[in-house]
């Protein structure tokens, strides 16, 4: 039996004086400034709108983390919110001293009681911020008379931020709309083209591409891309190959490719199902180079034997986590591979070569190179085809590695019959086996073994400290 905490005092407050709208509306002036966060939120939570315009309007923070005390707003209390916004844009006597620089929009959590209090400064560090880059170029006046409204947008995008976009839009002169972070799905290029061109690109730092889009609209992108000079994040999803290859397309993929190259703060890359990564690894790793990339994701595409050699001359970079998933790698010469894990053994902490169809010689390769990644947490080499053998030996060149918090294991190839279905007494007895060898060796906080995706339902064995059997 579960008890709730009983309301504090300052809750109950709260509620009382917010269902009372007109003495709430009225004594707002000469309420402790201390009771506007929790008069915010007891004020969405009951829908009152006349209430949320006028703390708005009123309020006396540097900052007004709206994503944090609004939980789901209807349109209407979206709405008051808004023109709570638009009567402090009109003011021009500004009671109690009000300060505020920033409407942040976003549901994320961070220290803001500092943020609010002026304790911590709202703006950007300066490695991120574009704004103070500007600041020479602009005068004290023009600096202060604009309120920044941070933000998440997606597109297409759903009725809030449509009515952001349209409000934003008419008042660009008193403010400035920061997306820092962009999602883009399914959408004609001409009309995401209208957003791009309304949004200070310099403030997106993280962007998600999913428009299952070719080559020649992938492109349009490009001169867009290039200007978001503060891009810590990229992801591309879903870019399909046209009927027939042409020298345009080669001069199209180089020319997306460069773009990389710009992005002097790019920390995170994630490329899935695009199909023009075969064969142009080589140039794709030359444009990362100048880039501080920490994490690069490349699920569902193909690879040559030419994109794997590539990675033996990207040896100069600070790779903290490798991602290959549904990356078919099975006949290739995996030399290249080991050269790069041996030199980046020093940073990397994450590793996922998955569904790769790698079998124990390709496994064997890369053993002595594993065996020098000290820093690795995190091991997954889930969907692969290994015999219990090289497992015993992946185990033990791995048993130096002390950072080891996770680790993912295929099944035995053993415990399959022909027809590819799991022999269940099998499955249990060679992980248990498994497990045994590397207890003398070290000990493991997380190892799992699992099987292949069942063909029936979709789900894994797993072995862990017993065996769970899938929902068949």
């Amino acid at each position: 039996m579960t008890f709730q905490a009983p309301p504090t005092l300052l809750q109950l407050a709260g509620q009382s004086l917010v269902t009372n709208e007109a003495l709430a509306i009225s004594t707002l002036q000469n309420l402790p400034i201390v009771l506007f966060p929790p008069l915010l939120k007891e004020a969405d939570t009951q829908r009152r709108k006349k209430i949320i315009k006028v703390l708005v309007k009123d309020w006396p923070y540097l900052c007004l983390p709206v994503g944090l005390l609004m939980s789901n707003p209807n349109m209407e209390i979206y709405q008051a919110m808004l023109d709570g916004v638009d009567t402090w844009l009109r003011r021009t006597f500004r009671p109690r001293g009000q300060k505020l620089r920033v409407v942040d929009l976003r549901s994320v959590h961070h220290d803001f009681w500092d943020v609010w209090t002026g304790r911590k400064r709202v703006e950007p560090s300066a490695k991120t911020s574009p704004e103070r880059q500007r600041a020479k170029r602009l005068s004290r006046y023009t600096l202060r008379r604009h309120l920044k409204v941070v933000a998440e947008l997606q597109l297409p995008q759903n009725e809030q931020q449509a009515r952001l976009l349209q409000w934003a839009q008419k008042r660009r002169d008193s403010l400035q709309l920061c997306c820092v972070k962009l999602k883009i799905g399914t959408l004609p290029f001409y009309r995401v083209r209208e957003v791009l061109k309304f949004l200070q690109l310099e403030f997106i730092e993280e962007l998600e591409l999913n428009t299952a889009c070719n080559l020649s609209t992938l492109v349009h992108f490009v001169p867009y891309i290039s200007k978001m000079s503060h891009l810590h994040k990229v992801m591309i999803v879903r870019i399909f190959k046209g009927r027939t290859a042409t020298v345009m397309d080669e001069e199209r993929v180089t020319e997306i490719m460069s773009v990389f190259s710009k992005l002097s703060y790019l920390q995170h890359l994630s490329l899935d199902d695009v199909y023009f990564v075969n064969n142009h690894m080589k140039l794709l790793l030359r444009c990362l180079q100048k880039t501080p990339l920490e994490s690069l994701s490349i699920f569902l595409c193909k690879f040559s034997q030419s994109d794997l050699n590539s990675f033996a001359l990207w040896t100069h970079c600070q790779l903290k986590h490798l991602y290959l998933r549904g990356v078919i790698l099975s006949d290739l010469n995996f030399l290249p591979l080991q050269f790069f894990l041996e030199s980046v053994a020093c940073t990397l902490k994450t590793l996922k070569l998955k569904d790769c169809r790698m079998k124990d010689p390709d496994l064997r390769v890369l053993l002595p190179a594993l065996s020098q990644c000290s820093q690795l947490t995190s091991i997954n080499f889930y969907d692969n085809d290994f015999s219990i053998n090289v497992l015993k030996e992946l185990l033990h060149h791995t048993a130096n590695l002390s950072q080891l918090t996770k680790e993912l294991y295929p099944a035995p190839k053993e415990v399959y019959n022909h027809l590819g279905y799991i022999n269940v007494e099998q499955f249990s007895q060679c992980c248990a086996e498994l497990k045994n060898t590397l207890i003398p060796e070290r000990q493991f906080r997380s190892i799992r073994f699992g099987s292949n995706v069942c063909y029936d339902c979709g789900k894994r064995y797993i072995y862990e400290l017993e065996t769970t059997l899938c929902d068949c």
